[in-house]
């Protein structure tokens, strides 16, 4: 039976978790919702500007660089849009997987660097790409695709958690590095033969994100540009060393503060430096998350 309460619990845990996968995924509905009612609006004859034409234009980023220069913001905008609804359901589907997967993990900051900066990364280098001559005659003149910075966040995964097992319906529990490698070869090989600039702009997201977590595991957090730094008086003190205090709830589990204090380990030392009883309150709350 149907309980509006339920959903309304639903819709506040969902957008409450400080999780930016369903922001992004609203988005990206929000927005292919908006061009599809402007396809409709025109089809109809109600308005007799193709505004389903000119956004995808608009929105799309561009090969040619006199018109990159014209709409800027397409750099970002290009990752949010979506002319397919098959492929705006696998984008959304991927998103959410691979991010509660990173989450259960590692920190928001760190998955917003992953995916934000494949987005840069990928869109830089098929505008570079797009003005040698090869580039610029094949394939489409323009990119929208979130595929690039799912690619950047599933490489990022097959570093850090490659055994990860998945649960499918059909083929039961499979390894991420199985589903993930598989996915990836399929969109690449979707862009060799229907666009050769975004074969660039794919590779070099997936390079961003193993290049992340390859950093990460050494010690050096690239994400730290985005967190926030705070200001205090210099103090000179005198003290011992110690390790963190561990405080538990609920059958032995592990409060925020010392999930926070492991991160921040991982962070600056990489996941190796954690002892075998950091690494087992971390799996832990995980699987409480789970």
């Amino acid at each position: 039976m149907y309980n509006e309460g339920t959903l309304k619990e639903f819709l506040r845990t969902t957008y409450r978790s400080g999780s930016p996968v369903p922001y992004i995924i609203s988005a990206k509905i929000l927005l292919f919702v908006l061009i599809y009612i402007f396809d409709l609006l025109h089809d109809t004859e109600t308005i007799s500007t193709p505004l389903f034409d000119r956004t995808l234009s608009v929105l799309s980023l561009p090969k040619d660089l006199s018109t990159f220069v014209a709409q800027p913001w397409s750099l970002l905008s290009y990752s949010f849009l979506n002319e397919h609804l098959l492929e705006l359901l696998f984008d959304c589907l991927w998103l959410y997987l691979t991010g509660r997967i990173f989450l259960n993990l590692l920190q928001t900051r760190q998955l917003l660097t992953v995916y934000a900066g494949a987005i840069l990364c990928a869109g830089i280098v098929y505008l570079g790409l797009g003005q040698l001559h090869f580039f610029a005659t094949q394939g489409a003149s323009y990119l929208h695709s979130g595929a690039v910075a799912n690619a950047a966040v599933i490489g990022s995964l097959l570093v850090l958690v490659p055994d990860t097992e998945i649960r499918l319906f059909l083929f039961g529990n499979v390894r991420l590095r199985t589903i993930a490698l598989i996915y990836l070869a399929l969109q690449l090989g979707y862009y060799v033969l229907s666009d050769q600039t975004a074969v660039g702009a794919y590779i070099a997201a997936i390079i961003w994100g193993v290049s992340f977590m390859y950093a990460l595991k050494q010690g050096s957090d690239w994400s730290n540009m985005l967190r926030k730094k705070k200001k205090s008086p210099l103090k000179v003190v005198h003290h011992k060393p110690k390790g963190p205090t561990y405080k538990s709830y609920r059958a032995d589990l592990p409060n925020q503060e010392v999930i926070d204090e492991i991160l921040d380990k991982i962070s600056l030392n990489g996941y190796e430096s954690l002892s075998a009883f950091e690494k087992e309150i971390l799996f832990k709350a995980s699987k409480q998350e789970k």
